[in-house]
């Protein structure tokens, strides 16, 4: 049997009902799962569930306690069960992530932003992540990396025509100076740090939000469901404005989206929001090659991408995985 359907198999409502009666979530460190004989306990599946929604390790206890979405949860724990099968067959053929790989990922990140190691801390700290969580997202990555050149070198490849063809499809994404007009779901963060549970149900509720929308709802239908549960849910439609004109974080987005397009959840200081491209208009399209470096680094992550998704399925067919309550 699979992965996929052992774990759509298990009695979820008892994993729930277990952390709903137990007092302190965090005071529970059971197995939750068994990868090929490895167990993966429940502080590490809570670690795994703050990493993925960027809050601290603590808060991950009220996500689990509240989210009821079991498609939702499961998908988290499949996510760390994936990446424990990744670790072993990168062991198995030899090719295991050492500390001193971490070790120098962490310190060329260091390098290329300038930070002293008291800097980095404080940067993690504002962020929400502990240095050893940090670390484990980098092994990830590496790991990720290596899984796929290791299996899959050949299909990561991409030649200059296919980048040009790429830029003509995707060119509206690339125009200098261009306006844009769109639509925004708007879910405010509550005011005061002492708001921090209210907080992450926001980042809760905009993940439904998002689940919401791919499901075919538009954003008003989305605030509707949501606006008894979050105080301030709106949704926002703007005239044109400049791209560099946008928060940082939105920008960035918008220039991966092309019209119509719409974003995962983005969550800045204020809030979290979801933005669809409704309009373009203006701007200059660069030269091709002020581009191709990036847009080849675009196209090798997209077929990275499906390479390891790939080799997670043929990971999953051979694996023995178990879900312990």
């Amino acid at each position: 049997m699979s992965a996929r359907r052992i774990l759509r198999a298990t009695a979820f409502s008892l994993f729930l009902a277990a952390l709903a009666s137990t007092a302190s979530a965090r005071l529970v460190d059971g197995v939750v799962a068994v990868v090929n004989d490895e167990p993966i306990t429940f502080s590490e599946f809570r670690e795994s569930v703050a990493e993925g929604m960027g809050i601290p390790e603590g808060d991950a206890d009220i996500y689990l306690r509240e989210e009821r979405d079991r498609e939702r949860v499961l998908r988290g724990l499949e996510s760390l069960i994936e990446s424990v099968l990744v670790h072993q067959e990168l062991k198995k053929i030899g090719n295991a992530v050492t500390e001193k790989d971490v070790d120098g990922a962490v310190a060329s990140v260091m390098k290329t932003n300038n930070m002293s190691e008291a800097d980095f801390r404080a940067t993690l700290a504002r962020e929400g992540i502990t240095p050893s969580g940090y670390r484990r997202r980098i092994r990830w990555q590496i790991e990720r990396g290596s899984i796929v050149r290791s299996k899959k070198f050949k299909e990561v490849t991409v030649t200059e025509e296919e980048t040009k063809a790429y830029f003509t499809e995707n060119a509206e994404r690339f125009l200098v100076g261009a306006e844009v007009r769109l639509e925004t779901l708007f879910l405010p963060f509550p005011a005061g740090e002492a708001a921090t549970e209210e907080k992450v149900r926001i980042r809760i509720a905009a993940q439904q939000a998002s689940d919401y929308v791919r499901s075919g709802m538009t954003f008003a239908e989305a605030s509707r469901l949501l606006s008894s549960s979050v105080p301030g849910v709106s949704v926002v439609s703007s005239d044109f404005v400049k791209t560099e004109d946008l928060l940082p974080e939105i920008a960035k987005e918008i220039h991966r989206l092309r019209t119509g397009g719409t974003s995962l959840p983005i969550f800045t200081d204020e809030g979290a929001h979801l933005i669809r491209v409704l309009e373009r208009r203006g701007g200059v399209l660069p030269e091709f090659s002020a581009v191709k470096a990036s847009l080849t680094e675009e196209r090798l992550d997209q077929r990275s991408e499906r390479a390891y998704t790939d080799i997670l399925v043929e990971l999953k067919k051979a694996a023995t995985i178990e879900i312990h309550l």
